[in-house]
């Protein structure tokens, strides 16, 4: 069912049981099972309610006039009220009816924007019961259509765990690539060189955004795949169980990693100004385990490893990172 139709359902349900006329207890014990039918239902009964304490605040409110005089015009007037209730929840259900099609059919065009600040990480649960875990410095635009649940990766990486929903596959579309969901869970890493899409349930339909999966490959468990413009490079295997710890745990597992590419992935995770001078340290590769979100502390374990490697901060000019030989 369409997320407006059960917007439409909620609020129905809300008028009836608002009016004292229409008010059973068979009628509450319905709306208990609807609710707990799909945690959609849920979710659309708890924005409805939450509209409907608004109001009943604001009317209370106006109501509260003190005195005899008033006492005797608010007991003339609940008649009044109770009719200008029924009115305004029906002028609600008329808005939901009729307006929700309407942004649902905008809804592809706006920007329905997440991110993560540097060092931060987070959990997002979208309608739909998937989940999205952002790593520090990330942003990602949420573009669900009838046809597909769109993630576009703007920045960083995401871990994504999918609810399935067979006919509205899931894709997460970065610079280059696209990766279309046929399981169930996998991270996607935005990367200068190219994305970086690593499997760790089921299995991933991966190709080069320029062109369509008919120039695809299919990755399963443990799967890592590097993709660009020019398509995908050989696919590699990671250990499914170290890749979610080290996730959960924070921590980037290097494995014959360059240098450069490190300090600059480190680097997006200081939140203030940095200058990076790569020079010199062409040719040079890591295999370390550092933290993920705590920058300061990963760039002091490499330069303990590469002591040519020269990190200075300064509340001026914040984080400077050169190497000399």
């Amino acid at each position: 069912m369409s997320p407006e139709a059960i917007e439409q359902q909620a609020a129905q349900w809300i008028v009836l049981l608002s009016d004292p006329d229409q008010f059973t207890e068979q009628a509450q014990a319905e709306f208990t099972a609807w609710r707990a039918q799909d945690h959609r239902h849920e979710a659309a009964a708890a924005r409805m309610e939450a509209i409907l304490g608004t109001v009943k605040a604001l009317a209370g409110q106006a109501s509260a006039a003190p005195g005899r005089c008033a006492l005797e015009a608010g007991l003339s007037a609940k008649r009044k009220l109770l009719r200008d209730w029924r009115q305004g929840m029906m002028l609600l259900v008329w808005v939901l009816v009729f307006i929700l099609p309407i942004l649902a059919w905008l809804q592809p065009w706006v920007d329905q924007s997440e991110h993560t600040e540097a060092g931060q990480w987070r959990s997002i649960v979208l309608e739909d019961g998937s989940r999205l875990e952002l790593a520090g410095a990330s942003r990602v635009k949420i573009l669900y259509s009838e046809q597909y649940r769109d993630i576009e990766l703007l920045q960083g990486q995401v871990r994504v765990l999918v609810a399935k929903q067979a006919e509205r596959p899931l894709r997460v579309l970065s610079s280059q690539a696209v990766s279309q969901a046929l399981g169930t869970e996998f991270i996607v890493q935005e990367a200068p060189e190219g994305t970086v899409l690593t499997v760790l349930s089921s299995r991933v339909l991966a190709y080069p955004r320029s062109r369509g999966p008919q120039d695809g490959r299919e990755l399963g468990p443990g799967d890592q795949v590097q993709i660009s413009e020019q398509g995908l490079a050989a696919t590699r295997h990671t250990d499914v169980h170290r890749t979610k710890q080290s996730w959960d745990q924070r921590q980037l597992v290097l494995e014959h990693v360059p240098l450069t590419q490190v300090i600059t992935q480190v680097s997006r995770q200081y939140p203030g100004k940095t200058r990076l001078n790569l020079q010199g340290m062409e040719g040079l590769r890591v295999t370390v385990v550092l933290p993920a979100d705590q920058p300061l502390s990963a760039l002091a374990l490499l330069a303990d490893l590469y002591p040519g490697l020269r990190v200075q901060e300064s509340r001026s000019d914040g984080l400077r990172i050169d190497y000399r030989p």
